[in-house]
């Protein structure tokens, strides 16, 4: 469920704060039990609602929202998997810090370099959308847009950490 949820919140990555914490919360709980088909709706309501939301938030024309659905579409899915990565390199970090003396020093030289890489590919991506974004953007649009973005990663990160607790999962990440 909460794959689905980030997906979802990523494919329209602009949300206000307050906003985007109402519709989370009032999305977590109906697609815990959802059917396929209730899923689906339930993702689709959330989609416009995103859609109308960073129309109005950043002031967007229908056109421009067409151009940023297509320009996102590449950079969303290379975003999904430096995060993906990066979490895995930070977990395998902190699985050899966590290990104390018995930490094996080459793992983590090796997964220090790795999380050092994808920071960099990640803000290379995020200099690259702004280049494409400037075909149809304005620099004040393009900032509400990044800020925007920044706001949901965040909002994606605690929700996930939140998760991770109610779990009963230590998310507390030094390294992060």
């Amino acid at each position: 469920m909460r794959r689905a949820l980030i997906v979802v919140a990523l494919m329209a990555p602009l949300v206000a704060t307050d906003v985007s914490a109402q519709v989370a919360r009032r999305r977590e709980a109906p697609l815990a039990g959802a059917t396929a088909p209730q899923r689906q709706r339930l993702e689709a309501r959330l989609r416009q609602r995103l859609w109308s939301i960073t129309k109005n938030r950043i002031g967007l024309t229908d056109d421009q929202m067409t151009k940023l659905a297509q320009a996102s579409r590449p950079f969303d899915a290379q975003r999904r998997q430096l995060a993906t990565q990066e979490r895995q390199e930070r977990l395998a970090l902190r699985r050899e810090i966590l290990a104390g003396q018995g930490a094996d020093q080459q793992r983590v030289a090796v997964s220090l370099d790795r999380v050092l890489d994808l920071q960099r590919r990640r803000l290379q991506l995020q200099a690259d959308e702004q280049r494409a974004l400037a075909e149809f953007m304005t620099p004040v649009q393009r900032a509400k847009y990044a800020a925007l973005q920044e706001q949901l990663r965040r909002r994606a990160e605690n929700l996930r950490r939140q998760r991770a607790i109610a779990a009963g999962e230590d998310s507390t990440d030094s390294l992060r």
